[in-house]
C-alpha cells in the first residue's frame, strides 16, 4: 500500500522509511494492548557490560535527611507526591558511555571542568531502559563521536536507569518515582562524581524530556543544587493531559493530534493515552495531569494561580541553554512549539532561535505561546481572568536564556533515536554537536 508515493503518510519518505514507520507504529499498538515490552526492561541485577561502565546509586549515601533545623533533600512537590503515592527512595543504577570506538569510561570522578551529558530515556514512563544496547545509549555514543577533539566538549554520557511505572502496581514507579530517581542520579554526578552543575548537559527524549523538565523545576524550586547548564529535549512529552488536542469525543480539528494521526509512530487512540497516563498517575486524580506543571509543563489548563503566568510561564530560573528538537509529522508537534515559545518569551530575545527546517510560520510568536485559539473550560477561563486582574507582587526580570527550536520536516516522534531515519537523524545530531561545542562561547558572552 506504501509503494505509490501518494499513498505514504509523507510523500518525502522513501518506501523503506514509510514501511519502518508503519512497523514501529504497529509495535507500539501491540505493546499498549499486551504490556509486553519488546525492547526489554531494566535489570534488577548487575548486567554484563562490554560498552559501558555500570554503577549502583544508593539513596542512603546521597540524600540529606530532614532535621529540626533543615528540610532535607526531599521536600516541596516531591515530598507531597511521595506521601500521596507511598513512594520511597530506592537503589537505582546508571551507565557511563563514551563515543563509539572510544575507550570505555573507568573512573566515575570528573576531571577538572569536565562536561557530562546526563540522559533520561523515553518510553512513556513505563517502557524503555538505559542499558548500553538501548537506542538512547546508541544515540549518545553517536553524538559524542560527532564532536571535535577539544577539552571543552563532553567525552562521556551518563544514562539513568530510573524506575518504570507498572499497570499492576501503582506504588512501584508511578509519579514521582522517576523524578525522585533522576534527582538521586543528579546528586550522584554532582556530589559523588564532582561534576559542576554548569558543566552538565541534561538531555531527555519523549517522557525523558518531560522528566528533565520536572527535574529542572524541582532544582529551581528548592535550590538544593543548581540547575544544569544546558538542556536538550528530543520530542519532549510536555502536555500529558493532551489539552492541546481537546476532548476525546470532539478533538480540535486543527490539532496535530488529528492532522498527524496517521504519520507518527505513536497512535492518537485512547489506548495509548490510557496505557501511559494511568500508570504514571497511579492513585493521583486525573486533574493533576492538567494542572500540575511538574507533570504537564505546557498544559493549557495549568492552575492560573500557580507560578505559570506570562512572560515566564513557570520557566524562570531554568537552564540558560536549551535545545528543543521536533518533527512536524509528530502527534505532539504543537506541544513542542508551545514549549519553545514559552521558554523563550521571558528572555531578552523573546523568541526561540530557529534551526533545521522551520516548518511553521514564526511571524506571530505571541500566538504560539498563548494558544488563544485552543478552547478552555469555563471554570479555567474564570480563574484565569481573576488571576490576570490580580497581578503577582513580584515579576522576574527578563533572563539571559538561549532557546533553540530545531525542526525537521516530516520527522516523527524521537526520530534521532532511530538509525534508519536518515539522513535527518545524522543531520540533527550534527546540529546538536555543533550547538554543544558553541555553548562555552555563549557562556563567555553572557553577563
Amino acid at each position: 500500500m506504501n509503494i505509490p508515493r501518494a499513498n505514504r503518510p509523507r510523500r518525502s519518505w522513501s518506501w523503506t522509511k514509510a514501511m519502518l514507520v508503519s512497523i514501529t507504529r504497529r509495535c507500539t499498538v501491540y505493546i499498549c494492548k499486551t504490556h509486553i515490552l519488546l525492547a526489554g526492561s531494566p535489570s534488577e541485577k548487575e548486567p554484563v557490560c562490554r560498552k559501558s561502565k555500570f554503577v549502583w546509586i544508593d539513596p542512603a549515601d546521597l540524600l540529606e535527611p530532614a532535621t529540626p533545623e533543615t528540610a532535607g533533600d526531599i521536600r516541596g512537590e516531591l515530598k507531597r507526591a511521595m506521601q500521596l503515592q507511598s513512594i520511597k527512595p530506592a537503589r537505582i543504577s546508571g551507565f557511563f558511555v563514551a563515543a563509539t570506538g572510544a575507550p570505555i569510561p573507568t573512573d566515575e570522578r570528573a576531571c577538572e571542568d569536565e562536561r557530562l551529558i546526563v540522559h533520561l530515556h523515553g518510553g512513556a514512563y513505563w517502557m524503555g531502559t538505559a542499558n548500553e544496547s538501548s537506542v538512547g545509549a546508541v544515540c549518545c555514543r553517536d553524538l559524542l563521536g560527532r564532536m571535535r577533539n577539544s577539552d571543552d566538549v563532553p567525552r562521556r554520557a551518563f544514562l539513568v536507569e530510573y524506575r518504570l511505572a507498572r499497570h499492576t502496581n501503582y506504588r512501584h514507579g508511578s509519579y514521582p518515582a522517576a523524578l525522585l530517581d533522576s534527582f538521586l542520579a543528579y546528586l550522584y554526578v554532582v556530589r559523588t562524581c564532582g561534576f559542576k552543575p554548569e558543566n552538565i548537559i541534561l538531555s531527555g527524549d519523549s517522557s525523558g524530556g518531560n522528566l528533565a523538565l520536572a527535574l529542572c523545576r524541582y532544582l529551581r524550586d528548592e535550590g538544593i543544587e543548581s540547575v544544569p547548564g544546558s538542556l536538550i529535549l528530543l520530542s519532549p512529552w510536555c502536555d500529558i493531559s493532551r489539552s492541546h488536542s481537546g476532548p476525546l469525543p470532539a478533538p480540535n480539528p486543527f490539532s496535530t493530534t488529528v492532522l498527524n494521526g496517521h504519520s507518527d509512530i505513536i497512535t492518537p487512540s485512547l489506548l495509548y493515552r490510557n496505557s501511559a497516563v494511568c500508570a504514571l498517575l497511579g492513585c493521583m486524580p486525573a486533574s493533576e495531569a492538567y494542572t500540575n506543571p511538574y507533570i504537564s509543563p505546557v498544559s493549557l489548563q495549568l492552575d492560573p494561580q500557580a507560578d505559570v503566568r506570562p512572560p515566564h510561564w513557570g520557566f524562570a530560573g531554568f537552564p540558560k541553554h536549551v535545545f528543543i528538537n521536533t518533527g512536524n509529522a509528530e502527534l505532539n508537534y504543537e506541544q513542542h512549539i508551545t514549549l519553545a515559545h514559552r521558554m523563550a518569551e521571558g528572555t531578552l530575545a523573546g523568541v526561540p532561535k530557529y534551526s533545521g527546517d522551520c516548518a511553521y510560520s514564526a511571524d506571530e510568536a505571541h500566538m504560539w505561546a498563548w494558544r488563544e485559539q485552543f478552547p478552555r473550560t469555563e471554570k479555567w477561563v474564570s480563574e484565569h481572568d481573576s488571576a490576570m486582574n490580580d497581578p503577582p507582587p513580584h515579576v522576574e526580570p527578563f533572563e539571559e536564556r538561549y532557546v533553540v527550536l530545531d525542526e525537521v520536516r516530516d520527522g516523527v516522534h524521537v526520530y534521532p533515536m532511530f538509525t534508519w531515519f536518515e539522513p535527518e537523524r545524522s543531520q540533527t545530531l550534527d546540529r546538536i554537536a555543533a550547538w554543544i561545542e558553541r555553548e562555552p562561547e555563549l557562556r563567555i558572552l553572557s553577563p
